[in-house]
C-alpha cells in the first residue's frame, strides 16, 4: 500500500493549506478580539447614552417627569439593543425600577461639593470632533449633574453586569439621584461565542473550498509531469538508450530544464552503452588473437612434441602469448580502476618524487639499448594537488610507451618544471613520434596506428594515461618532440 506522505499532489495541497489553516485561526481570533472589543464599546455607549437619557428626563419639571420617564423607558426597552435592568435612588428610597440595582458605595443624597468623583465615560469619535460638557451637547443639561455618567462593574441577581451611573439634582430638588442602568455580561459573552463559532465555520468552509480547488489545480498543473510519466512508464516496456522525452509547446518553463537534463543523461547513457558495447567487442577481440597462437601451438606441441623443432619453436612462442595476454588484462585492470567512482581523496604532494621513483624503477626494467634521463628544472619539492598512487601509475604508464615505441638506441628524457604556477611533466622521446593527423585517434581505445603492427602492444596506453589524468584534474596533451623528432607528452597538473 502507497504511502499518503510519497504523493505530491498531499505535500503540495499540505504545504499551502498548513499556512493558510494557520492565516485562518489567525484571523479568528483578531475578528474575535475586534468583535468583542466592538461589542464592549458599542454596549458601553449604549449604557451611557442610555443613562443620559434618562437623567434629562429627570431634568424636566415634575409635571413633565411623569410624563417623560415613561416614555424615555418605554423608548429604551423598544430599541436595537433593549435595556432592561435601570434604577433611580434618591437617597436610599427607590425612586423608580429595579430595587435590586443599589446605588454605588459612594453615594450620597446631600451634596458633599465634589464633582466627578470618577471620570466620566468617554469614547473615541474619528469622524466628527463634536464639542461635548460632560457628555452633553447643551451645556445647561450638565449643570445640575455632580458626577457624570461612568461605567464600573457589578453584580445583580447573582450575575456580573456593566452599571453605567449618572448622578444629578433632578428638578426642583436639591437632592441628588442617582441613575442607573445595567446589561448582563454573560449575554454579552454569549453573542460573542455564537459570533466567534460563526467566523470559525466560515473559516472551515473556506478551508475545504480552497483545499478542494488547490487540489484540483494542483491535478491540473501536474498533467505535464503525468504525460512525462507516461511516455517513460511507454519506453521501459521497450528499454532503449536511445529514448528521449518529447516535449509539447505548451511543456511549462520549469519543465523544460527537467527534461533537457533528462535527455542529457540518456544521450550520455546511450554513449556509455555504445562505449562499453565496442569496448567488449574490442577486448573480445584482443583477448582472442593471443589465445589463438596459445593453442596453435599447444596443438603443434601435441602434434610434434616438444624434442622436435616445430614443438622447440612453439615453446619459445607461447610465453610471447602469454605475456600479450597478461598486459591486455592488466591495462583493461588499470582502466577499469581509473573510471571507477570510489572515493579518492586528492591532496598535495611532491610530485619530483614520485617521478624520480616511477624513472628508477623504468630505468632498472628498459632495454639496454634505451637511455632514460631525468631532468629537473627546479630547486627543492615541486608541490602538485592529486593522489601521488594514480600520479605514478600515469607516469609510468607513458615512460612504459615511449619505451616500447622507440627506436633502437633512443632516449626518453622526463622533464620536471614549473609554468604558470602549476607542477609541469613532459616525457619525451626521439622515436618515430605520432603523426599531427593522428593525434586525436590514439586516444580511442584499441587504436593502433598503421605501421606499429610489428609491435607488440594494445592500444590501450594513452587512454588509460587519459582517464588517469582526468581522474585527478590534470591536463594531458601531445606534441612533437623537444628536439624536432619523437613525441613529447605534458602533463599539467593542478597547483597547490
Amino acid at each position: 500500500m502507497r504511502r499518503l506522505s510519497s504523493s505530491l499532489r498531499l505535500r503540495l495541497t499540505g504545504a499551502v493549506m498548513m499556512p493558510l489553516t494557520a492565516l485562518v485561526l489567525v484571523f479568528s481570533v483578531i475578528t474575535a478580539l475586534v468583535n468583542h472589543n466592538t461589542e464592549a464599546d458599542t454596549v458601553d455607549r449604549v449604557l451611557v447614552g442610555s443613562v443620559r437619557t434618562l437623567s434629562l428626563a429627570y431634568n424636566s419639571p415634575p409635571a413633565d417627569q411623569k410624563r417623560l420617564v415613561p416614555l424615555v423607558i418605554h423608548l429604551l426597552q423598544r430599541r436595537a439593543r433593549p435595556v432592561v435592568h435601570y434604577s433611580v435612588y434618591r437617597g436610599d428610597t427607590l425612586v423608580a425600577g429595579d430595587p435590586s440595582l443599589k446605588p454605588p458605595a459612594d453615594y450620597r443624597a446631600d451634596w458633599d461639593g465634589v464633582t466627578d468623583r470618577h471620570p466620566p465615560a468617554t469614547f473615541k469619535n474619528a469622524y466628527r470632533k463634536t464639542p461635548l460638557v460632560r457628555g452633553y451637547l447643551d451645556p445647561a443639561d450638565a449643570h445640575y449633574v455632580t458626577q457624570a455618567a461612568y461605567l464600573r462593574s457589578g453584580t445583580l441577581h447573582g450575575k456580573p453586569v456593566r452599571i453605567a451611573t449618572e448622578m444629578r439634582r433632578a428638578y426642583g430638588d436639591d437632592r441628588l439621584i442617582a441613575i442607573q442602568i445595567a446589561d448582563y455580561l454573560d449575554d454579552r459573552s454569549a453573542y460573542e461565542r455564537l459570533f466567534l463559532r460563526q467566523v470559525l465555520l466560515v473559516g472551515v468552509a473556506v478551508l475545504l473550498v480552497t483545499g478542494l480547488l488547490f487540489w484540483w489545480a494542483i491535478r491540473w498543473g501536474l498533467r505535464p509531469l503525468s504525460d512525462l510519466t507516461g511516455q517513460v512508464e511507454a519506453a521501459r516496456r521497450e528499454a532503449s538508450p536511445a529514448f528521449r522525452m518529447e516535449m509539447a509547446e505548451a511543456t511549462p518553463v520549469e519543465i523544460k530544464p527537467f527534461v533537457a537534463a533528462f535527455n542529457g543523461l540518456m544521450a550520455r547513457l546511450e554513449r556509455a552503452t555504445n562505449s562499453l558495447r565496442q569496448f567488449t567487442s574490442n577486448a573480445s577481440h584482443q583477448m582472442r588473437t593471443p589465445l589463438a597462437v596459445a593453442r596453435v601451438h599447444l596443438d603443434v606441441l601435441d602434434r610434434y612434441g616438444a624434442a622436435s623443432p616445430q614443438g622447440k619453436a612453439a615453446l619459445q612462442d607461447i610465453p610471447h602469448a602469454i605475456d600479450s595476454l597478461e598486459q591486455l588484462l592488466r591495462q583493461l585492470i588499470a582502466l577499469a580502476r581509473s573510471e571507477e567512482d570510489g572515493d579518492m581523496r586528492m591532496g598535495p604532494f611532491d610530485l619530483s618524487e614520485v617521478a624520480a621513483d616511477v624513472i628508477a624503477d623504468r630505468a632498472a626494467q628498459a632495454p639496454a639499448d634505451i637511455e632514460i634521463g631525468y631532468d629537473k628544472a627546479m630547486v627543492g619539492p615541486a608541490m602538485a594537488v592529486g593522489q601521488p598512487g594514480l600520479a605514478a601509475e600515469l607516469i609510468g604508464n607513458l615512460l612504459d610507451n615511449a619505451i616500447r615505441y622507440n627506436r633502437p638506441g633512443g632516449t626518453v628524457t622526463v622533464h620536471l618544471y614549473r609554468r604558470d604556477g602549476q607542477a609541469m611533466v613532459d616525457i619525451d622521446d626521439d622515436g618515430p613520434g605520432i603523426p599531427e593527423a593522428q593525434r586525436e585517434k590514439v586516444w580511442d581505445r584499441f587504436y593502433r596506428m598503421p605501421g606499429n603492427s610489428a609491435t607488440p602492444g594494445t592500444g590501450l596506453g594513452l587512454p588509460i594515461a587519459r582517464a588517469l589524468a582526468d581522474r585527478m584534474g590534470a591536463q594531458i596533451s601531445l606534441a612533437d618532440g623537444r628536439t624536432g623528432r619523437g613525441l613529447c607528452v605534458t602533463i599539467a597538473f593542478r597547483a597547490e
